[in-house]
């Protein structure tokens, strides 16, 4: 008993707080305040254009911005809930409106007959995706890091549409409003990409030991 009683007030002395984690808002928004200008400051290695708000189909830019940014926002919150043991988050099939609405909007916006290809600037789209969604993976890689999660590949997957769709707001402000089939079919393959790399590169970092 007597062993015993050391080994509790051994244990005692070598515990250390432990700090309590913000609330998921808090949590979105302080990643937000330091994802988002990371992601603009490295927009500029990447030559693009500003947007010419005052085409035709500027309005409906201006929706799918929106859509992107609200279900960026929204994944990323999810993938912060998530990573906490015994709390709920929201599922696929509640982000999965706005990503069909985005999706809609993005086809409406490719004009008949298409652009010709030489209008097209795919590759520099693609890259400019994969640039700005570095700073902003690794930021959340780190933010997750300090909860750790039962399921990394979920939280990651989730983490990861949710910085695919903030780099693909951020798009909007240096691409044309009107899409080329073969720019719109390289924007997917960013987006999966950005989703891939996430949990690829993340998984190691967040899972529990």
């Amino acid at each position: 008993m007597t062993n015993h009683d050391l080994l509790i007030d051994k244990l005692g002395r070598d515990m250390r707080p432990v700090k309590r984690l913000p609330s998921t808002g808090r949590r979105v928004l302080t990643w937000l305040a330091a994802a988002l200008p990371c992601a603009v400051a490295a927009s500029f290695l990447v030559q693009r254009s500003p947007t010419d708000w005052s085409q035709p189909g500027a309005p409906l830019a201006v929706v799918q911005l929106l859509l992107a940014f609200v279900l960026g926002a929204l994944a990323i919150r999810s993938a912060f809930t998530m990573s906490i043991a015994g709390r709920r988050s929201l599922s696929w099939k509640a982000l999965l409106p706005i990503g069909l609405m985005w999706l809609g909007l993005s086809i409406s916006s490719i004009p008949y007959p298409a652009l010709r290809v030489a209008e097209s600037d795919s590759t520099p789209c693609f890259t400019f995706l994969l640039v700005v969604s570095t700073p902003m993976m690794a930021l959340m890689i780190a933010s997750l890091r300090r909860t750790r999660t039962l399921h990394p590949v979920r939280s990651l997957a989730m983490a990861g549409l949710g910085i695919a769709s903030m780099a693909v707001s951020l798009l909007a402000f240096c691409h044309p409003v009107h899409l080329h089939p073969m720019d719109f079919v390289m924007h997917l393959a960013a987006i999966v990409t950005i989703v891939a790399l996430t949990v690829l590169v993340g998984r190691r970092w967040v899972a529990l030991d």
